[in-house]
């Protein structure tokens, strides 16, 4: 077996099992093997290849399997277990039980890592706008900047792209989830960010939020004294788990002393008090993105990025694809994709971005949520909810004496239904609340759709 206690650097002739073969368990693998790993991919599910990735796995000599996992996953010195492979999975106890040790893709990746700061971001919303914003801030800078992790590029194939010698300082700025950090040994982010934990996976976590906030915590395990830990302080729960070691910069609507910066209803303030950033000159919505630029900036504060470049940054960006994407207006009515709003915070948050009234598309694959959370923003901010997926009679039941309600068997069905519901001036929004895997690969898919059902509105109606 690997002995893991020690940050490992020398992989060479090591046998490690990847369980799950989608995109970091491809990177991972591949990683490991150009480090001389002796590597095997297993995954439950069958899986296909394009003919290139084939020839990358077979020139690494990767070995393969797919559609089961055999007792040849139990032949490693070292296990690399994919997010979406919960600790309560078969092949997880036996692996377990043959006290193999078992690290994420992040772990494994960070041991490969070039002399570079991390800057992390985690929470239950806001993760991948914030993330975003942080990297769009340090574009054109003097820094050698790389964004990844959980959306977009696997951190472990990150690595290999930072290796050719640019002279500039090096930068990663990583979304990761609550799953990622479930097996980190010795992953330190030089900035660790938590922008909120509300109740999310709890299908994962045992309805636990205590479990769940452990995960996220975990961000900070490693950090030290001369690291900095940027955490939302209107957060109860955040505010009294903090960590010993890093410099604690809060953020939030709340003032208190310590925040660097701050903001009313027309402003942003430096710690000084001194204005940066009028709030109408920014393009992002809502009040939750207020807090993701509160983070954003913190995260920035000790790098040398120009001031006018972080300012104009918060002008022009407008957010990311499937967050509260602005699609077509059609014959008055906005319509808005937030497919990513997979919980029931994140459609709260939505729900209050508006002061229109909001035809909501709600529902997909419940993954235990408390949809009752949903009722005092629906009752304020919605006119009409239409329901899909799996979750449509439990979301029923708790709405149906709060507003108007409608059922569609398909996402196509929903948007034709709210088109006819929706008036001049007034908002059409996908905010499901829930998974998509019980109609779409994913929640991009299901956003995808919802944009071409729009646009192939607006061209009827043309």
């Amino acid at each position: 077996m690997m002995d893991v206690s020690k940050l490992p650097t020398d992989v060479s002739g090591k046998k490690i099992t990847v369980l799950g073969a989608r995109r970091s368990g491809v990177a991972v693998a591949e990683l490991l093997a150009h480090k001389g790993a002796d590597v095997l991919l297993s995954d439950i599910n069958p899986v296909s290849f394009t003919a290139p990735q084939q020839q990358v796995i077979k020139s690494l000599n990767i070995k393969t399997e797919f559609g089961e996992h055999s007792l040849l996953v139990l032949r490693a010195d070292l296990v690399v277990i994919s997010p979406g492979i919960p600790a309560t999975a078969a092949v997880v106890r036996k692996i377990e039980a043959a006290a193999i040790p078992i690290v994420s893709e992040i772990e494994a990746a960070y041991w490969f890592m070039p002399a570079a700061d991390i800057i992390a971001v985690t929470g239950s919303n806001g993760k991948t706008t914030t993330t975003t914003l942080i990297y769009e801030m340090f574009k054109n800078s003097p820094y050698d900047v790389y964004c990844g992790g959980n959306i977009g590029t696997p951190f472990s194939a990150l690595i290999p792209q930072s290796l050719d010698n640019t002279g500039k300082s090096k930068v990663f700025i990583l979304e990761i989830s609550s799953f990622q950090l479930e097996r980190i040994i010795h992953f330190h982010p030089n900035v660790a960010i938590i922008l909120n934990v509300t109740e999310d996976h709890m299908d994962r976590y045992d309805h636990n939020i205590k479990r769940y906030l452990q995960a996220k915590l975990n961000i900070s395990k490693n950090q030290t004294e001369s690291d900095r830990y940027i955490y939302f302080s209107d957060d109860k729960l955040l505010k009294n788990n903090l960590p010993e070691g890093p410099e604690k910069l809060p953020f939030g609507l709340i003032n208190i002393p310590g925040m660097h910066f701050t903001a009313d209803r027309k402003t942003i303030y430096k710690a000084d008090g001194q204005a940066l950033l009028a709030r109408k000159d920014i393009s992002l919505l809502g009040e939750h993105n207020l807090l993701n630029i509160l983070a954003a900036l913190n995260a920035v504060e000790g790098y040398t990025l120009p001031e006018e470049k972080v300012i104009q940054t918060l002008r022009r960006f407008r957010g990311i694809e499937h967050r509260l994407e602005y699609v077509q207006t059609i014959a008055g009515v906005e319509y808005y994709n937030d497919s990513k709003a997979t919980n029931v915070e994140s459609v709260r948050y939505a729900l209050r971005s508006f002061s229109k009234p909001v035809v909501i598309i709600l529902g997909g694959r419940d993954k235990d949520a408390d949809f009752t959370l949903l009722l005092p923003e629906l009752q304020q901010h919605a006119k009409h909810a239409i329901l899909i997926g799996e979750a449509s009679p439990k979301i029923e039941v708790v709405i149906r004496d709060t507003i108007p309600f409608s059922h569609a068997d398909s996402l196509q069905a929903a948007v034709e239904t709210a088109a006819q519901i929706a008036a001049a001036g007034e908002i059409v929004l996908l905010a499901p609340a829930c998974a998509s895997f019980d109609m779409f690969e994913n929640y991009e898919h299901r956003g995808r759709v919802f944009k071409k059902i729009v646009t192939a509105m607006t061209e009827k109606e043309a």
